[in-house]
This record gives structure tokens, sequence and C-alpha cells, in this order.
């Protein structure tokens, strides 16, 4: 198991580098053109370190599906344990919060911190499947069909749980009054999310599924 600290930053963690506006000598190695190599996969939250949480066959650099119950069963397994994610999580008033437990070929899983009244924008999670678990609080999901109109509704207290399939199309709110976590796990890995070709964010209408730091729209 990797675990690479340098990862797991967040919206509010991250560095900002500022470039010096007066002329500065770069020697010539500098000049080259290079791309960082891409980090060695499995990347492990810190937190997660030393701990059976994760079994190993989720964190093989094969990239494969992995069934939804199994997803929800890590969710479950994560959310139970507070001492993980009860030092990392923040309730931020202004905007949504989040970050990466676990990315492997297979699966990749998210912690979310939602103030109350937060929501997403309405999506899809283009193709994979998924899984969601209440560590704390209350959050609601609206379903859409694929016309993108409200089908349905779920509701869903602390440690309970739910799967999506491929084609799932949904929208989550933290209703209150109070702040919520939740715990979500994605197979296959990074893959584009959709969203409703109607609403006005996110520009261009889709996101990575690890997404950039455009927070509220991830669940």
């Amino acid at each position: 198991m990797r675990v690479f600290a340098a990862a797991w930053t967040n919206r509010r963690e991250s560095a900002l580098f500022m470039i010096a506006s007066h002329p500065v000598a770069i020697p010539e190695a500098a000049r080259t053109p290079h791309t960082p190599p891409e980090p060695a996969m499995p990347l492990v939250h810190p937190r997660l370190a030393g701990t059976t949480l994760v079994p190993d066959f989720l964190l093989r650099d094969e990239r494969e599906a992995i069934p939804s119950t199994t997803l929800e069963a890590l969710t479950r397994a994560l959310s139970a344990a507070s001492g993980i994610w009860a030092p990392i999580v923040r309730h931020d008033p202004v905007e949504r919060w989040y970050t990466r437990l676990v990315l492997s070929g297979s699966v990749e899983v998210w912690l979310i911190g939602w103030y109350s009244g937060q929501e997403t924008a309405t999506h899809d999670h283009g193709g994979a499947l998924g899984a969601l678990c209440v560590a704390q609080g209350r959050v609601e999901e609206v379903i859409h069909d694929r016309r993108w109109q409200p089908c349905g509704s779920r509701h869903f207290g602390q440690g309970t749980s739910a799967t999506f399939g491929r084609s799932h199309i949904h929208r989550v709110v933290n209703p209150g009054p109070g702040p919520a976590t939740t715990i979500h796990a994605y197979s296959p890995p990074e893959v584009p999310l959709r969203y409703n070709p109607d609403s006005m964010a996110p520009a261009a209408g889709m996101e990575t599924q690890p997404g950039p730091v455009r927070v509220r729209d991830r669940a």
C-alpha cells in the first residue's frame, strides 16, 4: 500500500505558486519541457495507512469494474470508522468540501462534508457504478429519469447506505438542520460526470470523476 500525503490536498489546503514579475535567468536545463510522471497507484489517504479497512483486492493497479454491493460494503466499513474520517472532514458554509481517500485501478473513494442546505447539480456518473453511506447527519437524493426529469427521491439517515447503477441520474442535498458527512465509492474510477444540459453549471457540462476543486458538484 503506497501512501502519498502530497496527493491529499483540498481547496483550503492547496498552495498558490506565484512567478516574479521581473526577469529571472533560467538555466538551460530548466527550459526543457518536462511532464512529471503520474504517481504510482494505489493512492491511499495517510489516515488509512496501516489499516485493513480497504481490502487488498481493491488496491490493485488493474482497471476493472467492482460490483456495487462491494462498493456499498466498503463505504459502510469506512463510515463506521469514525476515527478515520472525523479528524479529516470539514463542513464549510461557503461550499461543499471533499477529499479523496482511495484511488486504485478499480475504485475511488471520497469523503464529503456537507453544510446544511448544500447540494449538487443534477448529474450521472458517466457509466460508473457507485455507492454512498451517510456517516453523519442525513442527506436526500432526488432521482431523475433519462430525460433529466425528477422521478423520485430517497432519504438517508446516519448509518444508511445505497447503491446506484451505470445509468443512474440524481441530485443530492443536505436538508439540514445540521451538517452531514458521506462516503462515496465509484468503479471504474475517474470517469467523467455528465450534467443536465439545461443546467447552468458546470461549464461544458462535464467534470472528471475525481473532480476539480468545484466541490459542490460531487456526489
